[in-house]
């Protein structure tokens, strides 16, 4: 069963020529040559108004931004490095008549600039944002930008050729563009039930800049996969692409209704080459196959993956408990698994994350949370992770355990962690463990956890009320 999204490719805006409402939008001023050099700033800016939003067979259609636009503020920002704060160097705000340019004065020259742009309608607003421009003398200093719903969902176009998928990968690349990979492509029902199948080998890129979505190279002969990770190596300007499965039984008489056979999964791994756009197969393989592994770029460049096993836990299995380790620098700048010697995480996990806490002295600090049940952590769903100094040496970096006090979240699978500052994580939805098996998900609260090293390491666990709806 394969539907392919029914949708329209956006038509990338320059202004000032083809906003119908807005007319020429630019912002210019002209050199001062008593004061800073000021010079002008075009925008290119993209609609994001496709039809993808929906059922695909039915989709809705994105409202266009440039036909209902009546008012504009556009700003310059700049990071002032004495106050850690960003400063606004010159804004204008006004209504629009068809035809009417916008003029900013005294942009001053300078790296790393935000410009933002927030267009009001007359039922919705629109927002589009970009960094790092840099402002040069004698130069078209052109932003580009995409324009979305302020407070709201926007669709996104894709082509044609790209199919509607279940459990993708995406990961964010150095410039800012999304590489998006594999996932399920049909649903059969035979004899052994109902199944997620064709794991598909199709990759695409998104430019949020620009709204654009590029259909790239497969990842080759026989490198389809669902569930799997990535990370962007940004010392090699790679993308590293492991792990997954092939297929995942649906099993609509369980509460939680997904069942994976690690048989089914994958234990290699493919490596994307930003520059060429090229996918290259690894040449080796990890200690285990993992579906819905998780995997975290250190900072010395190396990599770890943790987890992917049968959830909610193994009890004949060891393999997915290991850790291993991937160097973009082994094999002669090629990228390899490095031969460590054997390192494990305290227990099995399946549908954890893995987040870093910290970066102090050169070395990461990561929390593993979730992904095992209580009687097997002893009511401490969490470790610490520790990196080594010497990794590539072969001395591993260590895992701790950690004591939680209040009240853990029950809901330790296929969650979400989100690092906040001050060594805090929000923890919202996922599943339970309960009567052997994991339950659906409930509307419950999220956990605020908040971590301290000494005497001994803690998390905090705390409710933090208002979530409302359950989810994985």
């Amino acid at each position: 069963m394969k539907t392919p999204l029914k949708t329209t490719t956006p038509k990338r805006s320059l202004l000032p020529l083809a906003l119908p409402l807005l007319g020429a939008a630019l912002l210019h001023s002209a050199c001062d040559q008593d004061g800073p050099v000021s010079e002008p700033v075009a925008l290119a800016v993209t609609p994001l108004s496709g039809t993808s939003c929906g059922d695909p067979n039915s989709p809705t259609p994105g409202p266009n931004p440039f036909s209902e636009v009546s008012s504009i503020s556009v700003a310059v920002r700049a990071w002032d490095s004495t106050t850690s704060l960003w400063s606004t160097l010159v804004k204008s705000s006004q209504s629009l008549r068809e035809g009417q340019a916008v003029k900013l004065a005294r942009v001053p020259e300078g790296t790393g600039r935000d410009v933002i742009v927030f267009a009001q309608g007359a039922g919705k607003s629109w927002y589009g944002r970009d960094t790092g421009v840099a402002v040069k003398r004698n130069s078209d200093n052109a932003a580009a930008m995409v324009l979305t719903r302020f407070g709201g969902f926007s669709c996104v176009p894709t082509p044609t050729d790209i199919v509607n998928t279940t459990f993708p990968s995406a990961v964010t690349l150095g410039d800012g563009r999304i590489l998006v990979t594999g996932g399920f492509t049909d649903v059969s029902s035979d004899g052994g039930g109902t199944k997620l199948t064709a794991a598909s080998n199709q990759a695409f890129l998104f430019d949020p800049r620009t709204g654009a979505t590029e259909v790239l190279p497969n990842l080759g002969v026989n490198q389809g996969r669902a569930g799997h990770t990535s990370v962007f190596l940004p010392s090699k300007n790679r993308v590293l692409i492991l792990g997954g499965m092939t297929e995942l039984t649906l099993d609509e008489s369980k509460p939680f209704p997904w069942v994976y056979d690690p048989a089914r999964g994958r234990d290699d791994y493919v490596i994307f080459d930003v520059a060429t756009k090229t996918f290259t197969a690894g040449t080796d393989r990890m200690t285990a196959k993992r579906g819905f592994p998780r995997a975290a770029l250190l900072a010395d460049g190396t990599v770890i993956i943790t987890g992917g096993g049968k959830w909610p836990f193994d009890p004949a299995g060891t393999d997915q408990i290991q850790v291993d380790m991937f160097d973009p620098e082994d094999d002669d700048g090629q990228g390899g698994l490095l031969d460590i010697p054997p390192l494990r995480t305290f227990y099995w996990r399946a549908g954890h994350s893995l987040t870093l806490l910290d970066q102090a002295g050169g070395l990461s600090t990561l929390l593993l949370w979730g992904g095992t049940t209580p009687d097997r952590s002893l009511g401490h769903p969490a470790e610490i992770f520790r990196q080594s100094g010497r990794q590539r040496d072969g001395v591993n970096g260590t895992f701790i355990e950690v004591q939680i006090t209040g009240e853990a979240s029950p809901f330790s699978y296929f969650h979400e962690t989100t690092r906040l500052s001050g060594g805090r994580f929000l923890v919202t939805g996922g599943s339970r463990f309960a009567n052997g098996q994991l339950q659906a998900p409930e509307a419950d609260d999220a956990w605020l956890l908040t971590y301290s090293e000494l005497p001994t390491p803690k998390l905090q666990a705390k409710k933090v009320p208002g979530f409302g709806a359950g989810r994985v």
